[in-house]
């Protein structure tokens, strides 16, 4: 999971709304009335808005970095808040995340295990939220690929885990299997590429602060962000840090 800075909302998005929420039939639907608002929200520009979610998220899932694409298909817009516990939200932009399919189309062998919204379902609020700057600042990972929280937040991964299950699944304290996307893997493979680039970056004579710190820049700022890209990030900044500290004793 990763820090996604919100823009606006697409033009075309903006006056849909407006007619929408103007008509007799917007102002006429009772809270609860989910499969009406529904409706409602399904008479949005979904294409646009998807090309918008995927450009300031960079092409990642706002909850397990996979790559996605605007695809109807294997690409969900998500409510983070849920449709069916607030109407006004309902057609937020603002409340809306572009996220994979989780494992709804996985057709594989053995025990489907889903993950991100497909694993949440529909009415489950959470509180962890990749627009929240101080909540993603504390997103940790270790060298088996599993995500957690440092300093420890138990609630928070709680949700990780149980909710969004981006840990795979856990009995007793003990992990039983990856998701059916195989997003432990991912991560795991993704530290493995990390360290091979350190590793080359050392036999090269060019493992410094600078060059760590371009490397983070480059991500950071690509239209596309690698797969995982959460991941990188955080082993290249404890890497950056650590060479920072290094060298400023150096000096001293």
């Amino acid at each position: 999971m990763i820090y996604i800075e919100k823009g606006i909302p697409p033009r075309e998005m903006m006056r849909k709304t407006s007619e929408i929420r103007s008509s007799r039939e917007w102002k006429e639907i009772k809270d609860e009335d989910v499969k009406a608002i529904r409706a409602e929200f399904d008479k949005l520009p979904k294409e646009t808005i998807r090309q918008t979610l995927l450009e300031e998220q960079h092409f990642l899932c706002a909850y397990c970095m996979r790559k996605i694409a605007n695809d109807g298909l294997h690409t969900t817009i998500e409510h983070w808040y849920p449709l069916s516990k607030d109407k006004d939200q309902a057609l937020d932009y603002r409340n809306m995340l572009a996220v994979c399919d989780g494992g709804r189309k996985w057709s594989g062998k053995g025990q489907r295990i889903l993950c991100c919204d497909a694993s949440k379902g529909d009415e489950k609020t959470l509180m962890i939220s990749p627009l929240n700057k101080h909540q993603m600042a504390v997103i940790a990972y270790d060298r088996e690929g599993f995500i957690k929280t440092n300093p420890k937040d138990e609630k928070l991964e709680e949700e990780l885990t149980d909710v969004l299950r981006l840990n795979g699944l856990w009995k007793n304290g003990r992990f039983i299997a990856d998701t059916s996307t195989g997003l432990v893997k991912g991560r795991k493979d993704t530290y493995l590429h990390y360290r091979r680039f350190i590793k080359k970056l050392g036999e090269e004579g060019k493992c410094t602060a600078s060059r760590i710190k371009k490397k983070m820049d480059e991500i950071a700022s690509a239209e596309k962000r690698p797969e995982y890209a959460g991941v990188l990030l955080y082993f290249l900044n404890k890497k950056y840090n650590a060479l920072i500290r290094r060298e400023k004793n150096v000096i001293e």
